[in-house]
Formats: structure tokens, sequence, C-alpha cells
């Protein structure tokens, strides 16, 4: 075989070994936002309350000061006399997930670190993008929000962080409380109750509040809530407030809980409803520690 024979062949096996590095680099969960979201909710873990705290359950003269709705909320899935949670994990399984309106679903994984009495929530979102890894991090860590975009786990699209994602974090964080309902006990969150079927929470932390309404079926399930304290990026050319929507259904018991097994994610445009999030089925863990992720 001629020298430049063997030089082109050693190009073309140094080409396949950089081309193999590259996938299995892309392949393999992880990377720097991955690593910053996980320190994120070490810090949130590590601030969480003394254990004795943690022991306390749900009562009737704990639950006593909330409406109607929410005490029945409680009282039907399975919460009475059971501990007061300090965080949950939450999985979301056969999730789509649309970048904007009028885009395609994708398929993507999906999860969140919530907690209480302290409202973070931390959550990680991993998919592909014309088969480059996408991944997104939403989080609120004691009352500062953000959210970063990094595509091929190197390259950031976007980060936005201010007031208007303080707020649309944490209002957020209200509506995942149908999961994590010893967030209503909180000092941080007061209700009014509209009618028998709605209550109203405002949620306050860190000089940032924001309200949003929860409805109720007949049966006293939560199966709605809904804000105009929630604000969309508009591609890049600011935000607005736009009315956001989330929908629970098709209850089931989990781990001795009845809840919500969907969930959609809306927001509500002049030309109709935009639903860019949806999952099938929701898994709930509480008392998680940082080897749960």
């Amino acid at each position: 075989m001629k020298k430049k024979q063997v030089k082109d062949m050693l190009w073309v096996i140094l080409g396949l070994l950089v081309l193999a590095a590259v996938i299995i680099y892309l392949a393999v969960p992880g990377g720097r936002l991955w690593k910053q979201y996980l320190a994120d909710v070490k810090a949130s873990l590590a601030d969480m309350n003394a254990p004795e705290e943690s022991q306390r359950t749900f009562t009737e003269e704990n639950i006593a000061p909330l409406p109607a709705p929410l005490r029945q909320h409680i009282v039907n899935g399975g919460y009475m006399g059971k501990p007061l949670m300090d965080n949950m994990l939450l999985r979301f399984h056969n999730t789509k997930f649309r970048m904007s309106a009028g885009k395609k679903p994708i398929p993507i994984q999906f999860m969140q670190v919530n907690f209480a009495p302290r409202p973070d929530r931390h959550a990680f979102l991993s998919g592909r993008i014309v088969g480059i890894p996408f991944q997104a991090k939403d989080s609120v860590l004691d009352g500062f929000g953000s959210m970063t975009g990094m595509l091929a786990k190197r390259f950031q699209l976007f980060r936005a962080t201010g007031a208007e994602v303080d707020q649309g974090q944490l209002i957020t964080a209200l509506a995942d409380a149908v999961y994590m309902p010893s967030l209503f006990l909180q000092d941080c969150v007061g209700w009014k109750t509209i009618d028998e079927h709605t209550v109203e929470g405002e949620i306050s932390w860190k000089g940032v509040s924001a309200k949003g309404r929860f409805s109720f079926d007949s049966s006293g399930k939560i199966f709605r809530f809904d804000t105009d304290d929630r604000y969309m990026d508009e591609n890049g050319k600011g935000s607005s407030l736009v009315p956001w929507v989330v929908t629970y259904g098709d209850y089931k018991e989990q781990n001795g809980y009845l809840q919500p097994r969907n969930v959609s994610v809306n927001w509500v445009l002049p030309e109709g409803v935009d639903t860019y999030f949806m999952s099938d089925w929701v898994e709930v863990k509480y008392a998680i520690d940082e080897t749960s992720l």
C-alpha cells in the first residue's frame, strides 16, 4: 500500500473516531446545564426545614383556615393524617412539548423538584431538535427565577432572568401544589373564595407576588388552574402578560394518594388556545434527597 493511501486511511479512521466520540458525547446524559440543575436542587435541599418541622401532619386543625374546596381536595386526595411534605419530585412520562405556537410538538423527558415552605422549583427538560440534543432548565431559587436553554450540551440558546421570570416561576410553583398541598398551608400563600367551585390564591416571596385560580369539579377535584400573571416570551421580541391555563385530569391512586395522572399547559392566545405541554402520566415522589435524581 502506498504511503499516500496509508495516510488517507489514517485520516478516515481519525475522522470516524472523532465522529464516534461526538455521537457518544451527545448520547450520554449530563452536561453543564444538568450539573447546574443538580447544584440548584442541592441548594434548596440544604435549606429545608429542620426534621421536627417535617414530621407535622395534615390535620383538621391546620387545614381549617383554607377555603372549603381546598380542604375537600386534601381530604379527597388521602392526605389527612399523613406528613406535610417538604418537597416532591415529579417525573412526567409520555410528554410532548411545543417550542412556540404553530410548531410541531416534540417528545421530551421532563422532571422537576418543588419545595415548601420556601417555594423553590427546579425543572429540567431534555429532547432533540433535528436530531441534536436540547436541554432547558427552568428554576426559581429563593425568589430568583431563571430559564436557560442549551443545544448539544455546550451552546447556550437563551437565558432569561428578571422580575418577569421571577413572577412566572412563582405562579407555576403555586399551580404545581395540586400535587403538594402542603404549599397551600404556607404563610407565603393567601386565599380568597370566588364561589363554591373556585378559589383564588396569591403567592408572595421576596417582594414578588402573583395570583391564580383553582377550579373544582362537582366531586371536589381540581381540574384547572388559570392566571393572568404569567409572561410569555414573544420570540425574543420582549414579553407580555398572556392568560395561562393548566388542566388536570384522570385522577388515579398513587402511593396512597388520589392525584391527577395527566396534565396540559396552555397559553390562551387571541387566535386560540396553544397547548404547548402535554403529559399523560405524572409520577410523584415525596421526601427526596440528592440520590433521588
